[in-house]
């Protein structure tokens, strides 16, 4: 990653950080630790690539990842810092989901920020009018009859015993969680780019009945 790059995504992980730690007083956020969190995500990257095949078989080219895979570094990095904490403020109220599991929560949407970046570029550089036309919204997330969504149960998903095997200082470190979490990733990105084409065919059917309604109820006169 290069030096802007690495810049950009410390801007965006403090603005992560301050967003979950806007939730509550009792989230205290640690800014001091982004650059951790990089020096961690160089770790992880070398673990992604040991265990991916090489491009070039004989001059052992290493193969270049992927942004669902960068995205699963950045989450584990995040993680493995944990720059916000719970602050117990005496009062006797239970903490939150998001007092608790504010890390968790953070890793995630740091993640998404990764995907979601490389989706606009993708809108840029797409040649199809209809690819981009999906790439011109933003990554979406199955929602609820009740018009919730579902990016609780995704954090949940991702990080419901985690810290049995994200950690590669850990005893239990699993190397090829990282590719776990990349997977989820890379399922919330491909969920968005066939719900915006749904949206994107639905909306030009209507646009088409429309027009062959207003067509029918005003024939031409034929002479």
């Amino acid at each position: 990653m290069n030096p802007e790059k690495t810049e950009h995504y410390k801007t965006v992980c403090r603005a992560v950080i301050k967003n979950i730690a806007s939730n509550s007083s009792r989230i205290g956020p640690v800014y001091e630790k982004i650059n951790e969190i990089f020096i961690h995500y160089e770790r992880y990257r070398e673990i992604i690539h040991r265990n991916m095949p090489y491009r070039d078989s004989v001059i052992k080219t290493d193969p270049l990842m992927d942004n669902h895979k960068i995205a699963g570094a950045f989450f584990c990095s995040f993680l493995k810092a944990k720059p916000l904490s719970y602050i117990p403020d005496g009062s006797g109220i239970p903490p939150t989901y998001m007092e608790l599991k504010g890390n968790e929560h953070g890793a995630f949407l740091f993640g998404l920020q990764v995907v979601q970046d490389f989706w606009i570029d993708k809108f840029h550089n797409s040649v199809s009018p209809i690819d981009k036309e999906i790439y011109r919204n933003a990554i979406n997330f199955p929602q609820t009859t009740d018009d919730d969504h579902y990016i609780h149960w995704f954090v949940k998903l991702v990080t419901d015993g985690v810290d049995r095997y994200f950690d590669y200082q850990a005893e239990k470190f699993q190397e090829r969680f990282i590719f776990f979490v990349s997977h989820i990733y890379f399922m919330l990105e491909n969920y968005s780019y066939q719900y915006h084409k749904a949206k994107l065919h639905e909306n030009r059917s209507e646009y088409l009945n429309r027009e062959l309604t207003i067509r029918n109820q005003n024939p031409k006169v034929k002479h």
